[in-house]
């Protein structure tokens, strides 16, 4: 199962490096020692932790804080209302996230944090939707040679999961028939020509 950190809808989603919802969170008019002892309590001062969750329950970003101290790996004090303790299996759980919002946000240009699993489901996606390496490239912001090896991937992954639903194995022969050998190269299986253009 693949763990879920986020509800909302993709319009609100942090971009990376944006830091503006700062000055939405409820606790920026806080001097910054008040902030201090308020959200870096020491773990049994319980008052001082209801207190600051009681103000991240108001605060109409506490989702944008909770992703972007999971994203940046922020593992101390008190983020999104939740304690140290609280974000420790989020953060575990971080590399399997499995948002379709935060998917569909990157498909259509948006440059929101992705977890691995993320990465690989657009990957999926941008290869049925047709997208040339250039297209994923730019999608995913990296080099045309991963994005090249990822739509690959992606392409023998698709390949794979309808030879596994048509009753056969991976090499074209049903399923229990023995074994042959392949001499085609995998490599020639599919090269970047192969990929398609843009859609």
């Amino acid at each position: 199962m693949h763990a879920r950190t986020t509800t909302l809808p993709s319009t609100d989603f942090r971009r990376l490096g944006d830091h503006s919802w700062h000055d939405k969170a409820t606790c920026s008019s806080l001097d910054p020692q008040t902030a201090d002892q308020l959200f870096f309590p020491t773990p049994r001062a319980r008052k001082d932790i209801a207190q600051a969750k009681a103000l991240c329950a108001q605060c109409p970003v506490r989702r944008i804080c909770l992703d972007a101290a999971l994203e940046s790996e922020s593992v101390h004090g008190i983020r999104g209302g939740l304690t140290e303790a609280e974000r420790r299996p989020l953060h575990d759980q971080l590399a399997r996230r499995l948002d379709r919002d935060r998917i569909a946000a990157r498909l259509r240009g948006m440059d929101v944090h992705l977890s691995n699993a993320e990465r690989t489901a657009v990957a999926r996606r941008a290869y049925q939707l047709g997208f040339s390496a250039e297209q994923l490239a730019w999608t995913l912001n990296v080099s045309e040679d991963w994005a090249t090896d990822l739509l690959r991937t992606a392409h023998l992954e698709v390949e794979e999961r309808d030879r596994y639903w048509d009753g056969t194995k991976t090499d074209g022969r049903p399923a229990g028939a023995p074994a042959t050998t392949v001499t085609e190269p995998l490599g020639a299986a599919i090269d970047r020509d192969s990929l398609g253009e843009a859609a």
